[in-house]
């Protein structure tokens, strides 16, 4: 497909106002010039873009979605210019990050004193939330680079970098430690607080209890970010599922503790996610500079 960048910012404005006149005076173009425009696109395409509305005009089933697609092909074409512009100024440019709680706490430190370090001229956007969250955005083009828990699904690129444990946890005075040596078949019998059900961690909970005909821990909260609310777990009834670098943690001021079940103790990986195909350079200077500098031996991170 030969599509012209300008005959996409043509279509855009067409689009956004809906009527060919308007377009015309906003571009300062003709409007057979852009009626020439709408003609070379759906030439490309093979279907009709817009369609007569009364004196307007209105996008087509086809015209919405190459309306979207359109607008990431700009998107992603104004990005390199800014890269490149940024690189003839003397900067690398913007990488835009998105982190799980997790490594919000304990990657992303290590990361922006890495960049500041050995590469200043980058600049980071950080979004925190949920690992399938900021996959979505990646799929949207909105994030370059997840870092957080590594999946190692096919649809992306993954490097790990250090070995994550996820725990059930509660306050130090929750009465699970006082009945002894704990068993799987009683934790269904507590109140718990997860994260809701599409993270990866909980799935893999909910899993053991089915695998061994259990019920499923019913969460009386969910949460996205259980490491930021410590102070509920630890002064409360509730039992968790979360890292045991939220544990050792100095924020947690030896609130919580573990409860200790072979059972219920998963083995994950944290690192990076990024798409696959051309990445804008900052990434790459990024990506290259996380090989050189391994977060595993930089010694900041414990667990």
């Amino acid at each position: 497909m030969n599509i012209e960048l300008r005959d996409l910012r043509y279509f855009e404005t067409i689009a956004g106002l809906g009527h060919l006149g308007k377009a015309a005076e906003v571009l300062c173009r003709s409007q057979p010039a852009l009626t020439k425009c709408i003609q070379r696109l759906e030439n490309e395409v093979g279907a009709a873009l817009f369609e007569r509305k009364g004196r307007g005009l209105q996008l087509t089933a086809v015209g919405r979605e190459f309306q979207a697609r359109a607008a990431k092909i700009r998107a992603a074409s104004d990005r390199y210019l800014n890269d490149m512009r940024d690189f003839v100024a003397g900067s690398v440019g913007k990488v835009r990050v998105g982190c799980g709680p997790i490594t919000a706490d304990y990657l992303l430190p290590i990361i922006c004193n890495l960049v500041l370090r050995h590469e200043p001229g980058i600049s980071l956007e950080v979004t925190i939330n949920t690992n399938y969250v900021l996959k979505d955005l990646i799929r949207q083009d909105k994030l370059d680079m997840i870092v957080g828990v590594v999946t190692g699904d096919d649809e992306f690129r993954h490097q790990a970098f250090i070995d994550d444990t996820v725990v059930v946890a509660a306050g130090r005075h929750h009465p699970i430690f006082r009945s002894g040596k704990v068993k799987l078949a009683q934790l269904p019998d507590y109140k718990w607080i997860l994260p809701n059900a599409m993270v990866g961690s909980r799935k893999w909970l909910d899993d053991v209890f089915m695998a061994h005909d259990l019920p499923r821990p019913h969460a009386h909260i969910e949460t996205n970010s259980l490491p930021s609310i410590h102070d509920v777990i630890g002064s409360t009834d509730l039992l968790c599922f979360l890292s045991r670098l939220t544990l050792e943690h100095p924020k947690t001021r030896g609130l919580l503790r573990e409860v200790k079940l072979r059972e219920t103790t998963m083995v994950r990986q944290l690192g990076i996610t990024y798409p696959r195909g051309s990445l804008m350079p900052a990434t790459t200077r990024l990506i290259e500079l996380l090989d050189r500098h391994h977060p595993e031996h930089i010694g900041v991170v414990h667990g």
